[in-house]
Order: C-alpha cells, then structure tokens, then sequence
C-alpha cells in the first residue's frame, strides 16, 4: 500500500511524468498544467511508493460543506494496486477533519462510449460516488457526469 504525503513542489516532475502515463485520460496538454500549476495551489497530495511519486491528487473546496476532487492521477502501469483508492482516502478523511461533507468529482458521462472512462465511473462507483446529472459542462463533444459522495 502507498505513502499518502502532502504534495511538496519537490513533486512536479514526477506527477508531471505520470500525466505522461496516462494519455488517455489525460491528454489536454493545457488541462494538465492547469492541474499540476493547481498542486501548489489546493489541497493536494501524492501517493508514494519506495519514495517515489505514483500517483496524487487536489482538492477544491467550494463551500464550508462541500468540496470537488480536482484531479486524481496514477502511473498507468499501477492501476488497480491501490494507490488511486488510497489517495481518495486520505482526501475523505482530510475534508471531514475540516468538517466537509460532501465530495464530488467529475468525468466523462456514459452518454461518451469511452472504455477508460467507463473503468473510472466504475472505480468511483466502488468508492460510494452516486452519479447525479450529466451536463454539458465541458461542451457537447464532452459530456460530463457529476457524481456525489456524503462523507
């Protein structure tokens, strides 16, 4: 299981390698800097392994009740080892010490037949996130879920 640590700007580069694992998911060049410039700007963490950065993850608080997981990243050849559960962990817990409770995230809706992202609304799933709409926040060719976790 990894290390959850805070994020240290010591971490770009390796978070920016793992954008680089991940195309997929993550292959909007300005998107991903947006988020990684964001890792020294929210509450934002990464998962440890041996040291090394495999995976992170940031926060944005919108309300005293309730927050959005901003981004959730882990080096591709180590889905499914844990590191994307532990990080989402160690964020609930983060949020409800600061009495947060309410997390959402967003991805790509099903109405995009996107095998990746069907695997992401799965894992979500599993971690008790309740799909609530879908919209067109990200524009018509990019459906977006809004799904919803009470902590």
């Amino acid at each position: 299981m990894p290390t959850i640590a805070p994020f240290e700007s010591t971490h770009l580069p390796a978070c920016r390698a793992v954008f680089e694992t991940i195309p997929d998911w993550f292959g909007t060049p300005a998107s991903n800097e947006k988020y990684l410039r964001e890792l020294a700007e929210l509450p934002a963490f990464v998962a440890l392994e041996g040291g090394a950065v495999i995976g992170f993850a940031s926060l944005r608080p919108h309300t005293p009740e309730a927050a959005e997981l901003e981004v959730l990243a882990v080096r591709r050849d180590l889905h499914r080892r844990g590191a994307g559960r532990a990080l989402v962990a160690h964020c609930e817990a983060w949020l409800r010490e600061r009495g947060v409770g309410w997390l959402h995230v967003k991805t790509l809706a099903p109405s995009s037949p996107d095998a990746g992202y069907a695997k992401t609304r799965a894992f979500y799933r599993a971690l008790g996130f309740a799909p609530l709409f879908e919209t067109e926040l990200w524009g018509p060719e990019n459906p977006t879920l809004i799904s919803v976790k009470k902590l």
